[in-house]
């Protein structure tokens, strides 16, 4: 892992001309563009300032208390997401699986997009993945666990597919019902 570049909001604006970063909104779950597949981001005429965006990615992922976000969740048809915790955030450029090894793990996954929906998916346990950081340099690294699934969860959402189509159709009627009953009783919105 000591080839991932973390994304430190603060350190990375020093000497660099930036706006500060925003908290952005998400979209709905039922939005189109999360099921879009989205087009490489193009680093000799790039669309936004990748810095901009990868910091408020970063901004909005901490506000959420996500673990990961990607550009098409707040309406940007970016093929960017970011990941990490606290002050330790990686984004990724274009990010790309080159092998996954067989041994998978089911576990529960929830969304920034889907607010208290909690679904048990299975996903390779290890990956190693290639993408390119907010300057465009490409890089390579290796991931195990809760960080492997978050890059694939986010990865995910750049190819138009939700962790609700992974999941079996009784978990996801279960877990709709769960999510409905939290809404009923007012403990969430």
């Amino acid at each position: 892992m000591s080839d991932v570049i973390t994304f430190n909001t603060e350190e990375s604006v020093s000497g660099r001309t930036i706006e500060q970063p925003k908290i952005l909104s998400l979209v709905r779950e039922d939005d189109p563009i999360l099921r879009q597949v989205l087009p490489e981001f193009d680093f000799n005429n790039p669309p936004v300032n990748p810095m901009q965006l990868a910091s408020e990615l970063v901004e909005t992922c901490k506000a959420f208390r996500g673990l990961g976000l990607s550009a098409n969740q707040c309406g940007f048809p970016y093929r960017v997401f970011v990941m990490g915790n606290q002050d330790n955030f990686v984004a990724f450029f274009n990010p790309k699986i080159v092998y996954s090894t067989p041994e998978t793990i089911h576990m529960m996954e929830g969304c920034l997009s889907f607010p208290m929906l909690g679904l048990m998916i299975t996903r390779p346990e290890e990956i190693h993945v290639e993408y390119q950081d907010y300057t465009g340099e490409l890089k390579e690294a290796q991931f195990i666990g809760l960080t492997a699934r978050c890059f694939q969860h986010e990865l995910d959402h750049m190819n138009g597919i939700l962790y609700t189509d992974l999941a079996g159709s009784l978990a996801l009627k279960r877990g709709i019902n769960k999510r409905n009953k939290f809404k009923k009783f007012g403990k969430f919105k």
